[in-house]
Order: structure tokens, then sequence, then C-alpha cells
């Protein structure tokens, strides 16, 4: 076994170790028990060392140094191997032993210094005979609310040692883990413990809503129903409620539901984790569930739309509600699409009433953007309109560009043909292709425009007027940019035969101007492959 030597001298002086004089001597205060030293009075052992294969026992030494802030701690010194302990020195300082910048120890806090004292070949020192977390504090090793810190064993020493509080629990997880066939069944009675204490028995739980029977799911949904108030807000334990929504039957559901309507359901909506039952509800449910759940909504949608986990909600309405409406009026059912878009017009009133605040919103933008993306004709044209009058101010915002973007992908020809029109006008390509957030929509027109759309961005870029007074090559100038010659490689990748030449004509020709550029080489890489 690989040993350690440690030299110490016992003096009869201070419990602490220093004498009067400001002499530091190792402490005094242990004693020999069974082949292992302790600490006399106050502290649990230190980390057990084994004394089989030495026939002298080492002397005692100090396992423990005691700061004034609380700190407990035992020296080892890197050299010449793990755990070894060192002998001290006297310290410069009475504090210099600890510094929050110093390099990280075995544990925390440390001993006053180091010494190179001599190996004294009557002591020896073990390494440990288990590993420094102990057989019992290695399994299960997952961090979760289901374990504790034990502060009570090991006194002050910061090991990040956890231990299961319920031994039920820990059998469970380690049933759940190596059986690949277990059910709900067998963990009966601490199924919604078991969905709350990590993401593996929440996969767990999920996949035996899914793959388990209808009994299997019943047994689930009872126990979820008893502890609603708390899977519903949990990290994991939504997941349960999510996975009853999305494979429980009709029935279930709807019992599921007038639990949720038992809660503070505007709450849940803002919640982090509530946020996501409530959007997977509206997903699964029937229509008639979901347009009853969208009436607590009412006068609300503005506070949704400006949260974080709110706007989700709204964006799961829009969607679901309009693909409702959508699939009564292709089944021939006119009254009923009307209906069902009736039921979501106060969330479209909002947003056409606040469609540039909420266009360039954080969160606002992307309920607009499910708008234009999801509404019926009708209600989509309406919201489209009124962000219309304000898109050149959309096109130059960090958020507001998104929504001009989904105007192009998803817009009428019209409303495409009024975008392109701001892009072009009056040489206006060259400024807003150099520009952060406008030139997002320059590269959305070439991939998402028409045909004649894309032509005219590019015929534009290929103006050369720089055989006039002041004159300038677009293509030149943008590549030279360090945000448009993203745009002119876009432009060349999606650009028709005739037009890429004229391209890499116009590139060649300015090759000399353009290798002074940093920038300008991205496209010059282009040019170059296919020369080769």
């Amino acid at each position: 076994m690989i040993s350690a030597v440690a030299q110490t001298e016992v003096h009869p002086y201070d419990d602490d170790g220093y004498s009067h004089g400001g002499e530091y001597y190792p402490p005094t205060n242990f004693h020999q028990t069974n082949n292992t030293f302790q600490h006399a009075i106050g502290h649990p052992p230190m980390l057990q060392y084994s004394l089989s294969a030495t026939p002298n026992p080492p002397p005692p030494m100090r396992p423990y140094y005691h700061h004034p802030d609380g700190y407990s701690a035992v020296q080892y010194r890197p050299e010449p191997g793990y755990a070894a302990p060192q002998a001290p020195q006297p310290p410069q300082h009475q504090h210099q032993h600890y510094h929050p910048q110093a390099p990280q120890q075995m544990y925390y806090g440390s001993w006053p210094g180091s010494t190179n004292a001599p190996i004294n070949q009557h002591q020896q020192m073990h390494y440990p005979f288990y590993p420094i977390l102990p057989p019992d504090a290695q399994y299960p090793r997952r961090k979760t609310s289901t374990y504790k810190k034990d502060n009570d064993h090991y006194g002050a020493l910061e090991l990040n040692v956890f231990q299961i509080e319920n031994e039920n629990m820990a059998s469970a997880l380690d049933f759940v883990n190596r059986n690949p066939n277990a059910t709900l069944f067998d963990v009966e009675g601490i199924i919604t413990d078991l969905a709350k204490v990590d993401e593996g028995a929440s996969r767990f739980i999920q996949k035996r809503l899914k793959l388990g029977t209808d009994e299997e799911r019943r047994l689930g949904q009872t126990a979820a129903l008893a502890s609603m108030d708390d899977l519903l807000c949990n990290h994991y334990g939504n997941f349960m409620l999510q996975g009853l929504f999305e494979f429980g039957t009709a029935e279930m559901k709807k019992e599921l539901m007038d639990a949720v309507y038992g809660q503070d359901v505007v709450t849940l909506c803002l919640h982090m984790h509530g946020c996501r039952v409530i959007q997977k509800a509206i997903r699964c449910l029937e229509q008639e569930d979901v347009s009853k759940l969208i009436t607590e909504f009412h006068d609300k949608v503005l506070a949704f739309i400006h949260d974080p986990n709110g706007n989700h909600v709204i964006q799961r309405c829009i969607q679901v509600m309009s693909s409702f409406a959508k699939t009564a009026a292709h089944n021939d059912n006119p009254d009923l699409a009307s209906s069902l878009s009736d039921e979501m017009q106060f969330i479209v009133d909002d947003i056409v009433s606040n469609v540039e605040s909420l266009s360039t919103h954080r969160y606002g933008c992307r309920v607009v953007q499910r708008a234009i993306e999801h509404c019926v004709e009708d209600q989509k044209n309406e919201v489209l309109e009124n962000m219309m009058s304000c898109h050149q101010k959309l096109v130059v915002d960090q958020y507001g560009n998104y929504v001009v973007q989904q105007v192009l992908a998803c817009g009428s020809e019209a409303h495409q043909a009024a975008v392109l029109e701001t892009l072009t006008e009056n040489g206006a390509l060259l400024a807003l292709s150099k520009h952060k957030y406008a030139s997002n929509v320059v590269e959305s027109v070439l991939v998402h425009g028409k045909p004649r759309h894309k032509e005219k961005i590019l015929e534009e870029m290929l103006k050369d007027t720089r055989g006039e007074v002041g004159g300038y090559c677009c293509v030149v100038e943008l590549a030279k940019d360090p945000i448009a010659n993203y745009v002119v490689n876009k432009a060349i990748e999606i650009s028709q035969s005739g037009q890429k030449e004229r391209f890499f004509e116009v590139i060649s020709s300015s090759r000399q101007e353009l290798s002074k550029s940093p920038y300008a080489k991205y496209v010059l890489q282009r040019i170059a492959k296919r020369d080769k």
C-alpha cells in the first residue's frame, strides 16, 4: 500500500496548538482508540485510516483546525501523494491560512502552511481504506429534493454528501432504474413522490402513462388528483400531469380540468411550470373544453403577453382555436367556424389595438407572429393592416424585424410588395443591408419572397454607378461590410445562373479592392470555390 510519512511533535500547550508566545505546535486533545484516531471531545471521527500494515502505530495527528468563522479542515499536501498529511509551520498571520481566492483543496479551509519536514521512517500514515465518500453515501448519487445534506455525521466538512430521507423511495428508484418492465403498480403509494424526484423518475412515469393500460393510467390519475397542488408547479411533477392530458381518456381529462379549475388558473398561466400544464391542456382537450378554458383569460391578455410564461399560453390559444375554426370551415360548417373565431376575437382585438408596441416587445412580437401565422383570414388581415402602418419602424427594430419577416412568409402578395418597396426605394437597400436588424429582413425577402421580388432585390444589389460622381457598386460595398457580406453570400446562393454569373463578374473585377477588407474574404472564398 502506498504511504506517506508525517513528522509531528507533541507539546503540552493550548488545545488549539498555539502557545502564548505565538509559536504553533500540534494540538494534543486527540487519543488513539481501536486503531482509529478520533477527536476526543465534541467532533465526529475523521476519515478512517487502516493500520493493519504498520507494526508500529503512528503517533497522534491533527485532523482538524478550528477557525473562528467555523471552518474545520485537514491539510493535505498535493505532493508526494494524494491525501498525504503534512507537518505544519508557524503561520505568518492569524487568518492567513484562508483566502476566498485561494486554490481549491480537498476541503474548504487549510492548514496555515506547508513544510518540507524530514521523513521519519518510524512514522507512517496509510491512505483511507475506502473512498472519500463512504459507501453508504455513494448511492444513489442524484442531488434532488428528496436528498438532504449530511452535516450531522461529517460535521463541518463540506463533502457534498446526500442521503435519501425515505428508504422506500430509495428502493423504488433502484427498482425502476434496474427493471425495464416496471409499472406504476410496482410503486403504488409513492407515484407522485417518485414523479417529483428527478428527471429519470419523471420520464419513467411519462413512459408508463404512454405505454400502460387504462387501468394503470387511472392509478396514476388517482394519485395525481390527490397531489394536484404539489405537481402543478413542480419542476418534474408537472410532466406527470402533461402525460395524463396527452394519453388519458376524455373522462380523465375532464376530471383533471375540474381539479385545475379549483386552482388559481391565472397564477398557473404565469408560473414557469404551471403554464406548461395549461398549454398541454389547451392542446389536448376537446374544442368545448378549450373554449371554456380561454374564457378565464378575458381582460388578462395583455398581462399574459408581457409575461415570459403567460405569452406561451396566448400563443397556444391562437394556434389551437384557429385550427378548430379552420377545421370546421373545411368540414363545411361555417357557423361553427364563425363561432369559434368569435370566441377568440378578444385576443385579436387586444393585439390589433397594441400592434406596434407588441411588435417591438420581447414577448409580444412572438404573439403577433403567431396571429399572422395561424389566425383565420379575416383576423390575420386585420392584424396585418394595422401592422403595415408602422412596418418601416419595425424593419429596423430589434424585435419588430421578426414580425416583418413573418409578413414576408405568411402575408399576402400586397403586404410583401409593401415591405419590398420599403427596402428598395431611394437606394435604401445599401443602408438597410448594413443594418444589424434590417439585414435580416433583406435576407428573408431572398428566401421567402416571390420570384419577382427576389429579382428586384438582386438587381438593386448589382447596380453600379461608379462612373458617376459619388457613384459606387452596391454589391462591392456590401461585401466589405461586417454585416452586409452575409446578405451578399445569401444573394449569390439563391440567384439563378444568369444573375449568379453577373455577381461573379462584378466581384472578380473588384478582387483587389475586396482583398483589403477583412470581411470580404467570405465572399472571395465563395468565388474561389467556384473557380476551382
